[in-house]
């Protein structure tokens, strides 16, 4: 009895088996094994792209993916529509239903971080919105926050807008209030200076303000040593920093010489030749012409011997006796303001960090487009009264012949243009009593005539002589002129 239950328990599992192994076979061999990814019914933006998510189909143990999709979906029309996957014999479907789900895309100018100097006023850099149905809702945009400048850290600025479909987007800018800005160190006296030989100099005449922390001045670290009874260059840093870690530093070059006992040489350029391309002076007023090689010889020599180039109002003061300027001074100036000076001249004055001043004739055009060229500084050789039409006389440039009011309305004219009254050259060096009176109507405080010499104190101010470089002042020349 036993006997045949077991024998009936023996057929009946291996039937199951047999079942077992054979479904499984034909499964693994004859059947596609389909999944959805996502869910069987998805919603789609509308006007945005449509995105499948597909199905995964495993086939004999592998992915499968010659499968077929058909689908009438068009993302440009809402409603219902269906996607069809086809494998083998077998299809599945899934819904997709088309429709404005998406709230607006805000585009902030800028992105959404804004750094903002500490005090300094917030200005909304701008924004955009654009809806998929509705296309440009940006004034139905309402901005809220505040910023308050005075204080470090970080504001919120929110924008949102809804379209006619109620959906409401909603981003943010954060505004970051930060003290980027360096302190200042300011001088009273110039960080290029000069000083007399044993006479003692002020190295803290500085004072230090910070934007956030204040007067800094006291946290000013200096660093250098001026040994006024040796003459040379000497350089001394200056550096602070304030509680945010912004950093700055000054440097100081003093220039320690014997006084000058000899008076001041002002150089008197005119026109220029480019000799290193295999230009030839001109043939009219050819000595008025220098090359090129002289020149740079010449900017050279003034850099390597450390001269001290004056203002202006230096020269001024040291010619009423207020102040010394020392043994190795000069100013550079031009005549005319040609083409040639600034294609060929002013390159080379900047390259040595040389200041030159050049005396326009301001109703050519030729000088206004280097009105903020460094190390060039415009002053007035009139407006257009640079020609020679007097008759009968040997001085015949036309203020010698032309009245007062003509003469004076010439220079105010150019004063104007040029934006200085503080310097002028005559046309030709020629001048009269009139000449000089309109100048000094017209606030002039300096004025060169082309006769030779060099300002010393107590030279008569209308009547300064110069120092004319000619096409054949080489160096060695140069040099004499300079030091004799």
């Amino acid at each position: 009895m036993k006997s045949k239950l077991f024998r009936t328990i023996l057929i009946v599992v291996g039937s199951i088996s047999a079942f077992i192994i054979s479904y499984k076979a034909y499964d693994y061999f004859f059947v596609y094994h389909v999944e959805m990814n996502g869910d069987n019914i998805i919603k789609s933006n509308f006007k945005d792209t449509f995105d499948d998510p597909g199905v995964t189909v495993r086939y004999r143990g592998k992915k499968f993916k010659n499968y077929k999709v058909h689908s009438d979906i068009n993302i440009n029309k809402e409603g219902k529509y269906f996607v069809d996957y086809l494998i083998g014999k077998k299809k599945i479907t899934r819904e997709v239903d088309v429709e404005d789900i998406k709230g607006p895309n805000i585009l902030l100018n800028g992105g959404n971080l804004y750094l903002l100097s500490y005090n300094k006023e917030y200005e909304e850099p701008g924004f955009k919105a654009i809806d998929n149905t509705d296309g440009d809702v940006t004034e139905l945009v309402t901005v809220s926050g505040s910023v308050d400048s005075s204080k470090l850290g970080e504001y919120k600025i929110t924008y949102e807008v809804e379209d006619s479909k109620k959906n409401k987007s909603v981003v943010e800018r954060i505004v970051k209030v930060v003290d980027d800005e360096k302190p200042v160190i300011a001088f009273k006296n110039p960080l290029y200076m000069f000083s007399i030989k044993g006479k003692k100099v002020d190295l803290n005449d500085f004072t230090a303000i910070d934007n956030y922390d204040g007067d800094i001045t006291k946290n000013v670290k200096v660093d250098g040593e001026v040994d006024i009874n040796n003459n040379g260059i000497y350089e001394i840093k200056y550096s602070v920093s304030d509680s945010n870690g912004n950093k700055t530093i000054e440097t100081r070059k003093i220039m320690i010489q014997p006084k000058n006992k000899k008076g001041i040489p002002v150089l008197m350029y005119h026109w220029f030749y480019d000799d290193t391309k295999g230009e030839k002076a001109g043939t009219s007023n050819t000595h008025n012409y220098i090359s090129k090689t002289n020149l740079i010889e010449q900017l050279r020599y003034l850099k390597e011997e450390d001269f001290y180039f004056p203002t202006w109002k230096e020269l001024n003061d040291y010619i009423d006796g207020k102040i010394d300027l020392p043994e190795k001074s000069v100013i550079i100036t031009d005549d005319d303001c040609v083409k040639s000076f600034f294609e060929i001249a002013l390159p080379v004055f900047q390259e040595y960090e040389v200041p030159v001043t050049s005396f326009c004739i301001t109703y050519k055009k030729t000088w206004k487009d280097y009105k903020d060229a460094p190390y060039l500084e415009f002053q007035s050789h009139t407006d257009n009264l640079h020609v020679r039409k007097c008759k009968g006389t040997k001085w015949d440039g036309a203020v010698m012949c032309t009245d007062y009011e003509t003469i004076y309305k010439d220079i105010q004219k150019s004063v104007n243009k040029i934006g200085s009254s503080y310097v002028f050259a005559y046309p030709f060096g020629h001048y009269n009593d009139d000449t000089i009176q309109a100048l000094k109507n017209n606030n002039v405080v300096l004025a060169f005539t082309i006769n030779s010499g060099r300002v010393t104190k107590g030279s008569n101010k209308y009547k300064l002589k110069r120092v004319r470089i000619s096409k054949d002042t080489n160096i060695e020349k140069y040099k004499k002129l300079l030091t004799k």
